[in-house]
């Protein structure tokens, strides 16, 4: 567990409420909530709030004439989190909280987690709003920090933004800062991603996102093909250039196709015609071979690669990042795996269980896809 406090904040907006001028009071833990306001509570020893910063200007809008100076700390959240919801920023659209904490005990700092998170759901259930709570240790190191100061984001923000990035590389800080924690929410749970010392209760909420229905529809009718005609289909949820977008990947007979749709908008973001032999060109020559990649697939998910049909690996680079896509079937079951072609990381792994996944074979799977669309 991290043990390093910060009580400078880096950032463009900044906004600083303290119990007393002229006086300096040394936080024993620190609270983190996110949402797109930015509010940081730093508690003394008996868990009242000696400080209040405001990240931003929404910030100050929820917490308006409020004093929470001398306030104990769990009255500061509900008011806080109310407060978010009653202006908005909180709804059945953007569901998603971020909750970071730090603590000078481990105990304490695990004890607040447990309770703050509580906390920000049973208010969240009172406000008849089914809500998603990350939560995550604040670390304050000065990767983030200065990532917040460059971006102008939160540090708390900006420490899950990071770990994202490791888990995943093929993406940049940049675009990742310009999501929304909802956006971040909904794209960590597209691509089942798991962070270390991160958690989470709920589901981002897709209200805010059209469904897969109707982004399959909408490409259809921009590329111009009859839905009689598609012999293959994939649609993912992902990010571009720091929008949340849908990538869809259609086959016909005799052509493919791919186009990217804005996942709110319904607008078509861009319309690709990319040369497959550029990554393979650009692929590295000291990459992992195929077989060694389904090794340890098989290794990582538990399964027998003799079960393995419908086999099919593809060699894919993205902002310079090569890796290997996987697709096969095991009993019935579809997988796609992104693997690193280097290390083997497991980057993505869809079982169309969870995700944003499917595939189409014109074969009377239109229920499937009615039960695919976002959750």
């Amino acid at each position: 567990m991290r043990k390093i406090i910060s009580l400078g904040l880096l950032l463009t907006v900044m906004f600083v409420l303290t119990a007393c001028a002229g006086t300096t009071s040394v936080a024993a833990s620190t609270i983190a909530i996110d949402v797109n306001p930015s509010v940081i509570l730093e508690l003394g020893e008996d868990d009242k709030v000696i400080n209040v910063i405001l990240n931003n200007d929404d910030a100050v809008i929820i917490v308006g004439d409020m004093d929470f100076v001398g306030v104990d700390y769990n009255i500061a959240v509900n008011a806080l989190i109310g407060s978010m919801v009653s202006n908005g920023y909180i709804n059945e659209l953007t569901n998603s909280v971020l909750l970071s904490v730090q603590s000078n005990d481990e105990i304490k700092e695990n004890e607040l987690m447990t309770e703050i998170t509580k906390a920000v759901s049973d208010t969240l259930t009172g406000a008849s709003i089914d809500g998603s709570v990350i939560t995550q240790d604040l670390d304050f190191d000065q990767e983030a920090k200065d990532l917040a100061a460059t971006l102008q984001i939160s540090e708390a923000k900006a420490e899950l933004v990071l770990d994202i990035i490791k888990a995943d590389p093929r993406m940049t800080v940049e675009e990742l800062a310009l999501l929304s924690i909802n956006d971040l929410n909904l794209l960590l749970e597209a691509k089942n991603i798991v962070l270390e010392d991160t958690d989470k209760i709920g589901n981002a909420s897709e209200l805010g996102i059209i469904s897969v229905e109707e982004v399959y529809q909408i490409s259809l009718r921009e590329l111009g093909i009859e839905e009689l005609n598609v012999v293959e289909l994939e649609i993912e949820l992902e990010q571009e250039d720091g929008t949340i977008i849908y990538e869809v990947e259609i086959d016909t007979q005799t052509e493919e196709f791919e186009i990217l749709i804005d996942a709110k908008e319904g607008t078509v973001f861009i319309d690709l015609d990319e040369d497959d032999d550029d990554d393979e060109d650009d692929f590295p020559l000291d990459s992992l071979s195929e077989q060694e990649v389904l090794e340890m697939i098989a290794l990582e998910l538990g399964i027998e690669i003799s079960l393995i049909t419908e086999l099919e690996v593809d060699q894919e680079m993205e902002k310079g990042v090569a890796y290997y896509e996987v697709e096969f079937e095991i009993n019935g079951t579809e997988y796609e795996v992104e693997v690193d072609a280097l290390t083997g990381e497991i980057y993505t792994n869809s079982m169309d269980e969870h995700g944003f996944d499917f595939d189409d074979d014109n074969d009377g799977e239109e229920d499937e896809e009615d039960e695919e669309e976002t959750n």
